[in-house]
C-alpha cells in the first residue's frame, strides 16, 4: 500500500513540475474525471434550472436568449455557480414543459457528443 501512495504522490509531482507531461497525465485521468464532473456538475444545472423555473414564478417569464447571462451574472456572484467545470458559461433550453441547463463539456464546444443537459419540469 505504502508503494502505490508513493507511485502516486511521484506521479503528480512529475505531472505538475514537469509540463510536458501534465498532458500526458490529464490524458490518463481523463476517462476518471469527467465522469466525476458530470455527476458532481448535475446537481448545479438542477439548481440553476430550479432557480430559473422560481425567476418564471415570481415574475411571469422566464429569461431569453438575450437576457440569459445577464441573469446568470445577477442571479449568481461566482463564475463557479455561471459556468461548468470546463469554463463554459450554463446555456438555457426552454419547452412548453420544462426547462433544460446545457453544459458544452470538457471541449466546450456548442453541439458536439460530450454536451449534457439536466431537464426541470416546469408546472403548468
Amino acid at each position: 500500500m505504502a508503494r502505490l501512495v508513493l507511485m502516486v504522490v511521484l506521479g503528480l509531482v512529475t505531472a505538475f513540475y514537469f509540463p510536458d507531461s501534465r498532458a500526458v497525465m490529464m490524458d490518463i485521468a481523463e476517462p476518471v474525471i469527467v465522469p466525476v464532473a458530470r455527476w458532481s456538475t448535475s446537481a448545479e444545472m438542477r439548481q440553476v434550472g430550479e432557480n430559473v423555473l422560481e425567476h418564471e414564478r415570481l415574475t411571469g417569464k422566464l429569461p431569453d436568449r438575450r437576457t440569459w447571462l445577464g441573469w446568470l451574472d445577477y442571479r449568481y456572484s461566482s463564475d463557479d455557480l455561471r459556468q461548468d467545470p470546463w469554463g463554459s458559461m450554463y446555456q438555457l433550453r426552454v419547452w412548453a414543459d420544462s426547462v433544460g441547463i446545457v453544459s458544452w463539456g470538457p471541449d466546450a464546444m456548442s453541439s458536439t457528443e460530450d454536451d449534457f443537459q439536466v431537464v426541470v419540469p416546469r408546472e403548468r
